[in-house]
């Protein structure tokens, strides 16, 4: 009995651990316009404070790859448990300082802490579960990730009614998961290549760069897609009779719900459908949300339309990460996930620099239309992959068949 307590308290502080991830850019969020009045006379303050909400988003893909090196060099513990730790200081000091240069100076640091989190946090999963299972915990990871969402982001919005400092606060919560990653994280495996007992050739082991590119450019081109609702939707909202930022926020918490509902059901659609197979389902209904979302004259489609991003969301975020663990060796599992963080964070990031002329040129509606039907390239994409790679299971399985009568 000590021993499972021990277990799920560990595998608890793992989902904890990439809860408060989702949050490293969005939880200051409801007090952007109280931080841009307080610094409106810094040069260029109100498009600083902006920064200061994605800049997290920018250092989190920049040093994605790093991490990922790092952890699978000196070992994913060191880094989680400093990462925590990095997260809580960085987070925190924006209560406290009063310039924005330092903002944006903790708020970089923060991301970077985002990074080696999420970084560490994955392959220490993937390391705990066992292939059968790997389904089950990426989809409780995504549905953990989708609650601390909707939590925080609406504490967020509770706190800053009293003052825009207070959400800062927030960010202590990885300070209260510590003690138990120091207690009950242990390295699976060593992952240093000066280990007696790791050889010289295990610590060289290529990873499949074709297959892990494919993978990363729909993680990418899905965040670009995903993060035209948050930055665009309030604005959207406003164009109805009676729309209102309340309005808006309850609308972004329909997608965060429906994302963990859906990721909670992952590991059952995994069970009979390939990887290559659910993203194409998942990133069709994405297209039909989008065109959906673009013809919405009220709140009853407008819903509809939210929820269908939602599951796709909640379906394609734990298919990426089984699937990229599901053919990485363990050797590079962390160079793998940080490649991954990379192209995630950069979509984020360059969502609104990406799509920003698009909606200038066209209106909302029309850019939701249109990046809709962008993604139809890569659902067709998806599927001449699987066709290539039943064809390549196929003439393996031949090849097999005929070695064994030999």
């Amino acid at each position: 009995m000590t021993a499972n307590f021990r277990i799920v308290l560990r595998d608890l502080t793992l989902m904890l651990a990439s809860m408060i991830t989702i949050i490293g850019t969005t939880a200051i969020a409801p007090s952007l316009p109280q931080m841009a009045g307080y610094f409106g006379d810094t040069p260029n303050g109100d498009f600083l404070v902006r920064i200061a909400l994605t800049i997290p988003a920018l250092a989190a893909g920049l040093f994605g790859p790093l991490t990922g090196f790092v952890i699978d060099r000196w070992g994913r513990k060191r880094v989680f448990v400093a990462a925590l730790l990095l997260y809580g200081i960085s987070g925190i000091s924006g209560y406290f300082l009063t310039s924005l240069s330092l903002i944006l100076f903790t708020r970089f640091i923060l991301g970077i802490s985002v990074a080696a989190l999420t970084t560490s946090a994955t392959a220490l999963i993937g390391d705990y579960t066992h292939e059968s299972k790997l389904a089950t915990s990426m989809g409780r990871q995504s549905l953990f990730m989708a609650f601390g969402n909707v939590l925080f982001v609406s504490l967020s919005g509770v706190l800053a009614d009293f003052n825009w400092r207070w959400p800062f606060w927030i960010y202590a919560i990885s300070l209260l998961i510590l003690p138990t990653a120091i207690w009950l994280i242990t390295e699976t495996r060593t992952n240093r290549s000066d280990t007696k007992g790791t050889s010289q050739n295990e610590t060289k082991v290529p990873m499949p760069k074709g297959r892990t590119a494919f993978v990363c450019i729909i993680a990418f081109v899905n965040m670009v897609v995903y993060f035209m609702v948050p930055v665009y939707l309030p604005f959207y909202v406003q164009t109805f009779s009676d729309g209102n930022s309340m309005k808006a926020g309850g609308l972004l918490a329909v997608v965060g719900l429906s994302w963990g509902i859906a990721s909670s059901q992952y590991h059952r659609l995994r069970k009979r459908l390939t990887f290559e197979r659910i993203t194409m389902l998942a990133l069709s209904l994405v297209v039909a949300a989008y065109v959906l979302l673009s013809f919405a004259t009220g709140y009853y489609v407008l819903i509809v339309a939210l929820v269908m991003i939602g599951v796709g969301l909640g379906t394609v975020l734990p298919n990426l990460n089984a699937w990229l663990l599901s053919f990485v060796p363990a050797a590079v599992k962390g160079r793998a996930i940080g490649t991954m963080v990379l192209f995630a964070f950069m979509g984020q990031f360059f969502s609104p620099v990406i799509t920003e002329p698009l909606t200038t040129a066209v209106g909302i509606s029309q850019s939701y239309l249109l990046t809709g039907l962008l993604l139809v390239p890569l659902v067709v994409a998806c599927g001449l992959y699987e066709y290539q790679q039943r064809r390549l299971r196929a003439i393996e399985f031949e090849r097999s068949g005929a070695h064994v009568e030999q």
